[in-house]
């Protein structure tokens, strides 16, 4: 395997998860704001989950696109 399918594969990899990571925390927000607070429920675990797995969805989000961008630039030369 060499350099740039390793890379090409590793970005798509870190894309993937990043995006499966940010669809379930958006889950998870969406369920601490349903939560019904008259029957004593409470959101904040639920919603402080979503917004931390939010915070690393994007960031390997990020990560992947800007590894697919590197390894672009570097074909091209």
């Amino acid at each position: 395997m060499n350099p740039s399918t390793r890379t090409t594969t590793l970005s798509r990899g870190a894309l993937g998860v990043g995006a499966l990571t940010a669809v379930l925390s958006l889950l998870l927000v969406v369920g601490g704001l349903t939560a019904n607070t008259a029957a004593g429920e409470t959101g904040q675990p639920a919603g402080v989950l979503g917004a931390i797995g939010l915070f690393l969805g994007g960031t390997l989000l990020a990560v992947g696109a800007l590894a697919r961008r590197v390894v672009a630039l570097g074909e091209h030369r």
